[in-house]
């Protein structure tokens, strides 16, 4: 599915959610949420927020295959740096495993973080968020997020 964006071509698998209703708080006072999410969206959540390692391969697959129907060429595959520091870190999970999958270096250190983002993701104006050093010497690459794409209806 194509999105639009600050570069020259977006695409994502699917949205994350279909919809999510607040329902209250919990007796922690943590907000609670009845969500629906799209297949792909809870493989997301399942990777994320369970360490579901069988969501990892599923997304990979996915991912993969999109790739190779894309008939692009590429020269690396490059992960969108995450907000939050995890000790496991999906995004790299599926950006490695795709490399390997693609026959692709994998390279981390292609773009990061240049500000805090308190966990929210700039969708707006990506370029605030990260920075690419190799500017002068631009890739073709694939970057991977594992941040929630939702619909402009939600």
């Amino acid at each position: 599915m194509r999105i639009p964006g600050a570069w020259r071509q977006g695409y994502v698998l699917d949205y994350h959610t279909i919809h999510s209703e607040f329902l209250g708080y919990d007796e922690f006072g943590n907000p609670m949420f009845d969500t629906k999410r799209t297949e792909v969206g809870e493989f997301l959540y399942q990777l994320k927020y369970r360490r579901n390692l069988e969501a990892l391969d599923a997304l990979v697959k996915a991912a993969t295959k999109f790739v190779k129907g894309w008939r692009v060429t590429l020269d690396v595959i490059v992960p969108v740096p995450p907000t939050k520091v995890r000790r496991f870190q999906p995004v790299f999970e599926i950006a490695t495993r795709l490399a390997n999958g693609l026959g692709l270096p994998f390279r981390q250190d292609c773009v990061r973080n240049v500000k805090n983002t308190n966990g929210s993701h700039c969708w707006r104006t990506p370029t605030e968020c990260v920075v690419n050093p190799f500017r002068a010497r631009p890739y073709p690459c694939l970057m991977i997020s594992t941040a929630p794409v939702l619909p402009s209806t939600l």
